[in-house]
Order: structure tokens, then C-alpha cells, then sequence
């Protein structure tokens, strides 16, 4: 089924057991401001869009159960798909390297896939990692991955040897390690029911705890600012950290919690976009990190479950109904 555009779309999720599982359900937003965003293009793909990851003027979507798909936005009103790659497992995030010739998919059960998208309209699979649990996210510091393998917490890998991935050593996180986010030689973990995490890199053989924040929720997602966490924190919203201890990281401030699903954030200047699932993207003013203020909701027609801003443009991974791309230059 290749993408194709359409103007609104609501589709049962009919794929995500697992998801369901993990997460649980969400309330649908009261009110929406349609006035904040201009929809640019929706392009549908046949699986179920996890996450967005922006190279230049290519977009990787990880597509769920339909592995990796590669779209060209270099006019981002009429996007088109370059490639894609059916991954063995189920595609959650893609991680991409210097310089956008290798694709790192964390793939789920199956672990970790390695692709050449050089040439992008024809993926190739190069090489795979086999782990004891779900891998749900993947960052790339030079020749060393960093997985989050949920219940196996943080693993590193050396994938200098793309065909032969080498480990080098693991960290048991105390919750379910989601999302990873690098800084140097720190790793920033949303560890779920656990909060957020601090891991120092500097011997990527050796990982090691250095401090810990629990939180209302259970962290899914999140975004650094300059000595600053943004954190989705499912139920508990949208959270603010200082990160200028990492060894004491210590919370500033909260929104949009009870009702609302945090499961992604993107963070541009004074402004924390947080896509909430049947909520749709909700826009929050940080300017003061310890008081972020709601200020929009942007309607999507699936369930979005991740953010990426580009300048004026925001790309969405909205569930069922695929890729979105907004303009939000009113917003910034």
C-alpha cells in the first residue's frame, strides 16, 4: 500500500496489543484550536506511525509492524516516498548517523536492526542485534549505540562493523527504560514507572547510575533544553527538570496532567510541543520552566504519539493515520 494523502481520518488501533498493554487508555480532548497550525500535507502509511526522525530533507518514520519508510520533504506540501524497509520486528524509533547513511531502528521484540538508506530508495538491511527484551529506542554517540531495552534497561553496543554489532555493556535502569535522550557523555532515560534516569557514558563498557527522579506518571518520552528536561510523562503530563546536576536532578515544575496522554515532546525556545495521543499535539509555553502554561491544542486525525520540529514545520507521528507535517510559524 503506498502512502497516499487524505483529509481526515480516525482508525481503530488495531495493531498495538503490546501498546495497550504498556500505556492503557486515554480520554479524548474537550476543545481543540484549529487556528494555531496549517495542515501542510498527511501522507497514510500502512502500518502504524511510532516516531519521526528528520535528516536534511528526508523524514524516517518508524512504521510499526511495516518497519522503516523514507519520505523526501524537501517540499514539505507534497512529501513522497522515497523507500522503505520491512523490519523483522516492530519499528518503535530510528536513530540515523552523521552523515544520514545508516538507518539504527529499534525494532522491538526482534532488537535492533541496521540499515544502509544511502541510496534511500533502496533500503538494505546490513546487520541485526538480538535482545532479551523489547528495544524501544536507540541513540547513536560516534560508533557506540544506546539502547533502551524496556525491562533490560540501557545497553551499548559497538557498531563500528555495521554487519557485526559488538556489545559492551548493560544497566540495569529500576523501572522499564523507554526513551533515551544524549548529552556528551550523559544518558538521559525516561525509565517509566521509574521517572527519569541520569546515566554516565564516559566508559560506554561500563555504564553507570548517577541519579534518579520519580514522577507522578510513568515517563514515556522526553526533550534537553539547555540544563533542562522536558519530560511526557503519560498521565502526569508535562514535566520540567534542572539538569545542571545530573547526579540530583530536580524537578521545577508540571502541566497538563490527569487527563491528558503525554507520550512524546519537542521543545523550540520558550515553547514544549507534546503529542498526546487522541489529543492531538498540546503546546505549552515554558518560558518559565517552572510554571509551563498551555497555550493551544493542534487537532491531528489519528493518535499522535511523537513530535519533531524543523524550523516552522512540525512532522507528526500520528498513529493510524500516518505522517502529518503542520506549519507552525503562528506558534513560534
Amino acid at each position: 500500500m503506498r502512502p497516499t494523502f487524505r483529509s481526515k481520518y480516525l482508525g481503530p488501533l488495531t495493531r498495538l496489543l503490546f501498546v495497550v498493554q504498556l500505556l492503557g487508555a486515554a480520554p479524548l480532548a474537550a476543545q481543540v484550536d484549529g487556528d494555531q497550525a496549517h495542515p501542510l500535507a498527511e501522507l497514510d502509511t500502512p502500518g502504524y506511525a511510532q516516531s519521526v526522525t528528520v535528516f536534511g530533507q528526508r523524514v524516517f518514520v518508524a512504521d510499526g509492524d511495516h518497519g522503516l519508510r523514507i519520505f523526501d520533504v524537501s517540499n514539505p506540501r507534497t512529501p513522497r516516498e522515497l523507500g522503505h524497509l520491512d523490519t523483522p520486528g516492530f519499528a518503535w524509533r530510528v536513530a540515523l548517523n552523521e552523515d544520514g547513511s545508516r538507518a539504527y531502528v529499534a525494532d522491538g521484540s526482534t532488537g535492533l536492526a541496521i540499515a544502509d538508506v544511502a541510496a534511500s530508495g533502496a533500503p538494505r538491511l546490513l546487520g541485526r542485534v538480538e535482545t532479551e527484551d523489547f528495544v524501544l529506542d536507540v541513540a547513536l554517540r560516534g560508533s557506540v549505540a544506546v539502547l533502551a531495552e524496556r525491562l533490560g534497561g540501557l545497553r551499548t553496543l559497538d557498531v563500528s562493523n555495521p554487519a557485526a554489532p559488538r556489545e559492551l555493556g548493560q544497566l540495569d535502569t529500576p523501572g522499564a527504560a523507554i526513551r533515551i535522550a544524549l548529552a556528551g557523555e550523559l544518558a538521559w532515560v525516561a525509565d517509566g514507572n521509574a521517572g527519569l534516569q541520569s546515566v554516565d557514558l564516559s566508559n560506554p563498557a561500563a555504564p553507570r547510575a548517577l541519579g534518579t527522579r520519580d514522577t507522578s506518571g510513568s515517563a514515556l518520552a522526553l526533550a534537553l533544553a539547555p540544563n533542562l528536561v522536558f519530560l511526557a510523562d503519560r498521565l502526569g503530563g508535562l514535566r520540567s527538570f534542572d539538569r545542571s546536576d545530573p547526579a540530583h536532578p530536580r524537578e521545577l515544575g508540571s502541566a497538563g496532567g490527569g487527563k491528558h496522554f503525554a507520550l512524546g515532546v519537542a521543545v523550540a525556545g520558550s515553547l514544549a510541543f507534546v503529542a498526546s495521543r487522541l489529543d492531538g499535539v498540546r503546546v505549552f509555553d515554558v518560558t518559565d520552566p517552572r510554571r509551563p502554561r498551555a497555550v493551544a491544542v493542534i487537532d491531528t486525525p489519528g493518535e499522535a504519539w511523537d513530535v519533531v520540529l524543523v524550523g516552522p514545520l512540525a512532522f507528526v507521528a500520528d498513529g493510524s493515520a500516518g505522517l502529518r507535517i503542520l506549519d507552525i510559524s503562528k506558534l513560534l
